[in-house]
């Protein structure tokens, strides 16, 4: 009877177990488990390339574009593919907001909305000088998990909910203010009575958004949400960011 008894308890022990390695390996895959490049791969490969990065950005945000001229061919010239090659980008984006001279003034930002309604914010190329620049490494497989091509833009198998989930650097024009955690992007003029929280400076209607700030990305947010963007400052100018289902 002991000998059954024990037999039992040993069984019962030896599936408790694995239950419990199961529920455990589940939550790291479905909450822990993030297959993005680390911060610290990241940012040795920016400090190695720094000069690379700083220019492809200078000539990004410079290049000439006239309305006539196709302005997606800009890495063509001279030796820029050489210098993505070498600093391991794939390509360089505009994206908001814009952070046009001064972002946190009512005055510009009302320069600028004047600039956008009569055309020379477009003319000017304003938007390419001034917009967040977000900076897209190469490519690359990811070991031991077939069908995923690529470490920065990853789609989980085991998080269906989380979907798509990329990592790159963003280059910011201005140095922006980093309050409580949170990066505060730049002021925007709203219509009075908008359904987004505003106040009034000077007569007039702004709002402002916030993203959240963290020391490190190698490690899921609480809280993510879809389409939330997250950031670690590495440079005044220069961030990393981490994005949920874009």
């Amino acid at each position: 009877m002991k000998n059954f008894l024990k037999t039992r308890f040993k069984e019962i022990f030896s599936c408790i177990a694995v239950v419990v390695i199961c529920c455990s390996s589940m939550y790291y895959l479905l909450w822990e488990f993030n297959p993005l490049p680390n911060d610290e791969e990241m940012i040795a490969n920016f400090n190695a390339h720094r000069a690379e990065f700083e220019e492809l950005v200078r000539r990004y945000r410079n290049y000439p574009r006239p309305p006539d001229k196709d302005i997606s061919k800009w890495y063509r010239e001279g030796d820029t593919q050489e210098l993505m090659q070498r600093a391991g980008v794939a390509r360089i984006d505009q994206h908001v907001p814009t952070w046009f001279p001064n972002p946190y003034s009512v005055a510009s930002v009302k320069r600028f909305i004047e600039q956008i309604y009569n055309g020379q914010a477009r003319k000017l190329g304003l938007f390419y000088k001034y917009g967040t620049l977000r900076v897209m490494p190469v490519p690359e497989p990811i070991p031991l998990i077939p069908g995923n091509t690529n470490r920065y833009n990853f789609i989980s198998p085991f998080s269906p909910w989380r979907g798509v989930i990329w990592k790159d650097y963003c280059h910011i024009p201005e140095i922006p203010r980093i309050e409580n955690g949170e990066l505060l992007l730049p002021w925007s003029i709203v219509g009075k009575g908008a359904r987004v929280p505003y106040q009034e400076i000077d007569g007039v209607p702004v709002s402002q958004k916030r993203v959240r700030i963290f020391p490190s990305l190698n490690r899921f947010p609480e809280q993510w949400k879809s389409y939330e963007c997250v950031y670690r400052q590495i440079e005044p100018h220069w961030f990393l960011r981490m994005c949920n289902g874009h």
